[in-house]
């Protein structure tokens, strides 16, 4: 009997997000599932070629820079769309500016939704039948407080990615000199904290190496600072296939990030427990939905503390060997791929149970206004919802009547609207160079330092 479908919308096949869409379609082939995986690429210029060699086993299952037409046949002929979701032009221009069949729409995000650029925004919800966060933490998000918006809580639902247990296979330390802190995944300030190197660099340990994995769109700026500090100190990796070898030579997991990154379950945090190293990271919300203080890793509340809990796990090999074995129990225990997907498929029995309904999302702007000159400041714009009031003020004014107090706001921008991906004024200004309100509001914020 052929199984319903599910047809993902995703950006590429890429870093942890690619992982998750390779698990699905691994899981989906297995007698346990109940759904099959298919998927629309949308960014086919970014996907990496260890990517696609990595899937090679499922191309049947993918369809990497299809036309309109050929997506619009798919999406009918699935019996759910799943869009796997963060703040990324292509996504908005496809919910905005593509006529979806009637469908059943689960709209999966990828981040909490918390601060901008990627925030939940109530048109996203609206869209959506059902909403999976990937992290509890959403909740916090004020369209999701039952009190005040029951019709949008009552669309959400949680679930969590499993890792692939079989793409590490069993976890052996590993004889090294020193004492390895080690870090993997995005390195840049849009997410990790600002002073991630001089906290680093303050821990009194002899022989302590941090070792960085990283995907970093500054990576030149941040070795830069990093000069400052004692050589060797600071060890650059750049991307790592097999991280299993970088866990395998770690006494600590160090992972202070930005008290509004945009990151949910964190799958780097979920590899170093299954590692069975002990984890140390600040207080944020997403983080205190993985790790249980004192039991599967450390939460801290500031860099003293940062720095004080990891000089303490060097003093005492005990306490890294119980925190770290804790947290390999509680992977397999509590996150079990198996019973993980099956979370996600309980969601989709759920919704087949609903009709397919046709559906557009709710612009705050009127498609009469957006022209071919401005169509990325229009999903810019609305990307933001209700955080986006400077730039929407801007866009209604015109560049050559903004004024000087919105010019000013929109040049002291957080951080994380100026790196060069993650939904920030430069990632839409690379998919609509020509864009004059773009390139406007990315010259103002050029202008000062960070």
């Amino acid at each position: 009997m052929k199984k319903p479908v599910i047809l993902h919308i995703a950006i590429n096949l890429n870093g942890g997000p690619g992982r998750v869409h390779f698990s699905t379609l691994k899981f989906s082939k297995t007698t346990a599932s109940s759904f099959s995986h298919e998927f629309i690429i949308l960014d086919e210029k970014h996907i990496q070629p260890k990517s696609l060699e990595l899937f090679s086993e499922y191309s049947d299952c993918l369809h990497i820079g299809k036309n309109e037409t050929f997506i619009k046949k798919k999406m009918d002929e699935a019996d759910i769309i799943q869009i796997d979701w963060w703040n990324h032009p292509l996504i908005y221009n496809l919910l905005i500016n593509f006529t979806l069949p009637p469908s059943r729409i689960i709209l999966c995000s990828h981040v909490n939704g918390l601060s901008r650029p990627n925030i939940i925004t109530k048109s996203l919800v609206d869209f959506s039948d059902i909403f999976i966060a990937t992290t509890k933490a959403t909740k916090k998000h004020p369209l999701f407080q039952s009190e005040v918006n029951i019709k949008h809580h009552k669309k959400l639902r949680y679930a969590t990615f499993p890792i692939d247990f079989e793409r590490f296979g069993s976890m052996q330390p590993k004889n090294h000199e020193g004492f390895n802190v080690g870090y993997v995944g995005t390195f840049d300030y849009s997410k990790m904290h600002r002073n991630f190197l001089s906290m680093s660099a303050a821990i009194n340990v002899p022989k302590i190496k941090f070792i960085i994995c990283d995907q970093s769109n500054d990576k030149g700026k941040i070795k830069m600072e990093a000069k400052k500090y004692d050589a060797g100190k600071f060890q650059f990796m750049g991307f790592v296939e097999n991280i299993k070898s970088i866990l395998e030579v770690l006494d600590v997991f160090g992972y202070p990030l930005n008290a509004n990154h945009f990151g949910a379950g964190e799958q780097v945090i979920t590899e170093a427990m299954y590692a069975g190293l002990p984890v140390v990271a600040f207080s944020n919300p997403p983080e205190q939905e993985i790790i249980y203080h004192n039991e599967t890793g450390i939460l801290v509340k500031d860099e003293k503390n940062y720095a004080e809990a990891i000089k303490a796990l060097y003093l005492n090999p005990n306490e890294r060997k119980r925190i770290g074995m804790n947290a390999h129990r509680h992977v397999m225990e509590k996150l079990n791929p198996l019973k993980l997907f099956q979370e996600f498929e309980t969601i989709y029995k759920e919704l087949m149970e609903s009709d397919k309904r046709s559906r557009t999302f709710n612009t705050l702007i009127k498609k009469s206004d957006v022209s071919r000159n401005n169509l990325g400041a229009h999903l810019f714009v609305e990307s933001l919802g209700h955080k986006g009031a400077e730039f929407l003020q801007s866009l209604e004014c015109g560049r050559e009547k903004s004024n000087n107090d919105i010019n000013k706001i929109v040049k002291e921008v957080e951080i994380g609207m100026k790196t060069v991906t993650k939904g920030s004024i430069f990632q839409y200004l690379y998919f609509f160079p020509n864009d004059t309100f773009l390139n406007f509001w990315s010259n103002l914020i050029s202008k000062v330092d960070d």
